[in-house]
């Protein structure tokens, strides 16, 4: 796109969030963590035209029942905001202290408090799986002796994919379930190949109780939740079926809500965690290195290293266009978008659908929690990273259009 028609565009944006402030939905509760006189031009337009791309799903009937959306840039929480409704049938609107499950986005606590052992030197990437736990053996000896807590958290164990899935769903407690993993045939030597897990990626828990010497609610309370000012997050049932602030799941768009179930909490480190928009927003900043006080760069660089590259067309990445390349790290996937490295990951359980991405060389990212599955969720990230692409490249062009002219002047 010319420099010309880039101008067009941002005008053509800032005209439209100006006609979208004015008529603005009454389900939708904006709260910004600082004034938005106090952000850039560009990024109150990457806030005004995120806005407007979600507001418009609304109106076509593509978005969810509800849903809350956090961006954040360069350390900053540009937008914290709830979308929609809590529960078909009411009026109770989705604020920002509104809480979700969020699923699979609890895989990347877990590598992080995984991290966090490491850099104390409790653990090392490369201990070894049956020296914390007596009760763990799996169909091979050899497997059963070389599985570490990399390959557990790369979901290269060697298992089948979401092995015993079925006993998970049944209610059955992480205790029950690990001593039968003996009885699965593999499929690949540990580290060799990736196999998407929930039980066997719960394997990190066991190990960090033992070389912490804390349970895994204390931790991830004391290590992540408290440090970061994570005031609605919890990692039980009984906080969510409790709490009078929830995101009630449904079944899918606007058609009945689900009654709250207590599977997969048997996994916490899988999809245990609960938690709103606020408390994500300040949890993708501290992932991109903005509390090093709790988390420092250092002690985050390995979980983000790629372990596993995946095939373009493996079922993930289908869902987006333009992916160059997918694998997945520890408790996070990796992906290439239109040439851009992001770290994702996303999240699906009992009605809930959840979505993160960031760029670490761009200093930003993006959350959506929802309470219901809808086309536009699938599209998420792609279409924020779309926005955020087209206007800080307009930023760019117009700077060095500023700066040629300038050189042009002086000759």
């Amino acid at each position: 796109m010319k420099f010309g028609q880039r101008c067009y565009f941002l005008a053509n944006i800032i005209f439209i969030s100006f006609l979208l402030k004015s008529c603005e939905s009454p389900q939708s509760t904006k709260i910004t963590a600082l004034p938005q006189s106090q952000f850039s031009i560009s990024e109150s337009t990457l806030i005004d035209e995120y806005d407007f791309i979600i507001q418009e799903q609304f109106r076509l009937k593509n978005a969810p029942t509800g849903l809350a959306v956090a961006i954040v840039k360069d350390g900053k929480i540009l937008l914290q905001k709830g979308y929609g409704i809590k529960q078909v049938g009411t009026t109770d609107s989705i604020d920002q202290n509104t809480v979700f499950r969020i699923a699979s986005l609890s895989k990347g606590f877990a590598s992080v408090l995984a991290a966090i052992a490491v850099n104390e030197k409790k653990l090392t990437w490369d201990s070894r799986v049956k020296d914390y736990i007596p009760s763990f053996y799996l169909f091979d000896d050899l497997a059963t002796k070389s599985l570490n807590l990399k390959h557990v958290l790369s979901h290269s164990t060697g298992l089948p994919r979401h092995t015993f899935g079925n006993l998970i769903e049944a209610g059955q407690s992480l205790e029950q379930m690990i001593p039968r993993l003996e009885e699965v045939p593999l499929i690949a030597r540990p580290g060799q190949v990736m196999a998407y897990q929930n039980l066997a990626y719960s394997l990190v828990q066991p190990m960090l109780e033992k070389a912490m010497g804390m349970t895994y609610d204390s931790l991830i309370k004391t290590k992540i939740y408290e440090p970061l000012g994570m005031k609605n997050a919890s990692i039980d049932f009984e906080s969510l079926f409790e709490n009078e602030n929830v995101a009630q799941p449904h079944n899918s768009r606007n058609s009945y809500s689900m009654q709250q179930e207590d599977d997969y909490f048997s996994v916490l480190p899988a999809a245990g965690v609960n938690a709103s928009i606020a408390d994500m927003a300040l949890w993708i900043n501290a992932l991109l290195g903005h509390h090093p006080e709790v988390l420092s760069k250092e002690t985050l660089e390995p979980i983000y290293k790629e372990n596993n590259i995946l095939p373009k067309n493996n079922p993930w990445s289908r869902s987006w266009d333009d992916v160059e390349s997918v694998g997945y790290a520890m408790g996070w996937r990796t992906v290439n978008y239109k040439g851009q490295d992001l770290i994702y990951h996303g999240g699906y359980l009992n009605g809930y659908r959840t979505e993160m991405a960031f760029s670490l060389e761009h200093d930003t990212g993006v959350v959506i929690l929802s309470n219901s599955f809808s086309r536009f969720l699938m599209q998420s990230v792609p279409a924020y990273f779309d926005v955020y692409n087209e206007i800080f490249e307009i930023e760019k062009i117009s700077t060095d259009s500023v700066v040629n002219q300038t050189l042009e002047n002086k000759n």
